[in-house]
């Protein structure tokens, strides 16, 4: 049963590595296209409310663990009524909850737009996206849950296709920024569309109620915790929008986004060990070995990534680049940033691992001093962009290590 166990893991992790693997090559084409159209100042625009959307969609990241968490936990009985009932509250909640976020959203724009020097419109169609970005984790949350990864990738992989396709006519067609971030909103809602005929086992099962009590504000702790990630690999951006020239802040937007590779790689390795320790964990069951392997993933993945990082930076720029000389000037931080994103993506794991065995609560909290250490010193350190880079590698190194004493500590 335990090497019945591990090679289910081992499965689902390279399924879902593959998966990722696709869904993040057709997100750097989309990166890389609409770098190479727009140029270094439309597309500093564009990373910037692209780092919006994460920072303000934190929550999903959350929904979509928790809704994983107690799939898997019904899954294991195979009370498919119970995640019908689950699936269907959290969307009404979901849309509440996404209409009030918007409506705040779009009262800090009127700010927001003139300290970030980005016009209003575009960021009302960024509302848009984050409206879209707290329904459909709760759909893939179930997938994830009743480990369909091939589905769950699936899903992603048609966000992806149909986000490139759809912005590239629409720049090409010379609306620049606004066709940029509007075919990010439109891929997002016809694969939120498409999302429940992969679940349709789920949505076609009889629903049975189950009284969940307070689910989310009893999984605050998955909140703060995931949050205190996402925002510790998405500020950069934003704040180089703020102290750079919008040329500079475009070359360095660009490369932040390659050193963002390794995280977003490794986002495959802990997507297939939550549901699976937490399943384990549900049973009684030993869930360290899992957790090892997962370790294992992350250090393979990023180590390759670190090497081409360091002995190939302009090389690894130009070619993701498509050959563009515009974004070598900032060459000299990608190996910093790919090292900074590295600590970022084991810390994840860590958090993920403890979140999934119940045992990061009160502690959770503590992770958003990271964040405002990295806000301090970023805001401090910012004459150039080897100054700024070092910042965001030594705050993700300090909460590495924080996230490795708490998970080794009895």
């Amino acid at each position: 049963m335990e090497k019945l166990k591990l090679d289910e893991f081992l499965r689902g992790s390279i399924v879902l590595i593959i998966m990722f693997g696709l869904y993040n090559i057709l997100n750097y084409v989309f990166q890389i296209s609409m770098a190479r159209m727009l140029g270094p100042s439309d597309y500093g625009v564009l990373a910037v409310l692209m780092s919006i959307v994460y920072i303000f969609s934190i929550p999903s990241e959350a929904i979509q663990t928790i809704v994983t968490r107690y799939t898997s936990k019904f899954n294991i009985k195979k009370e498919y009524g119970k995640i019908k009932d689950l699936l269907f509250r959290s969307l009404g909640k979901g849309a509440v909850f996404s209409l009030i976020v918007f409506l705040i959203f779009l009262f800090i724009s009127i700010f927001l737009s003139s300290w970030l020097n980005i016009n209003f419109y575009l960021l009302g169609i960024t509302g848009i996206v984050i409206f879209f970005s707290f329904l459909i984790p709760i759909t893939r949350g179930v997938m994830q849950g009743t480990k369909k990864f091939k589905r769950m990738g699936l899903n992603m992989i048609m966000e992806a296709i149909l986000k490139v396709i759809i912005t590239i006519a629409l720049v090409f067609f010379g609306l620049r920024t606004y066709g940029a971030i509007g075919g990010v909103v439109i891929a997002l809602l016809l694969a939120f569309i498409l999302s429940f005929s992969l679940i349709k086992n789920i949505v076609a099962s009889t629903r049975k109620k189950v009284d969940f009590g307070k689910i989310y504000s009893y999984n605050l702790p998955s909140l703060v915790a995931i949050t205190s990630i996402v925002l510790m690999y998405s500020l950069d951006i934003l704040l180089a929008r703020r102290f750079f020239s919008p040329e500079l802040a475009g070359q360095y937007a660009f490369v932040s986004l390659i050193g963002k590779a390794i995280v977003f790689a490794n986002l495959a390795v802990g997507k297939a060990m939550f549901p699976l320790t937490s399943e384990k964990f549900e049973k009684g069951s030993e869930t360290k070995s899992l957790f090892k392997k997962s370790i294992g993933f992350v250090f393979l993945i990023s180590g390759i990534a670190l090497a081409l990082y360091f002995l190939f930076p302009e090389f690894v720029i130009r070619i993701l680049s498509l050959g563009s000389t515009k974004y070598l000037a900032a060459s000299n931080v990608l190996f910093l940033l790919g090292l900074a994103f590295t600590f970022t993506s084991f810390s994840n794991i860590m958090i993920l691992y403890n979140l999934s065995i119940g045992k990061m609560k009160k502690s959770a909290y503590f992770l958003l001093s990271f964040v405002v250490i990295e806000i301090v010193l970023l805001c401090i350190f910012n004459s150039n962009i080897l100054e700024f880079s070092v910042s965001v590698m030594l705050t993700n190194l300090i909460m590495f290590v924080y996230s490795l004493f708490f998970t080794v500590k009895k």
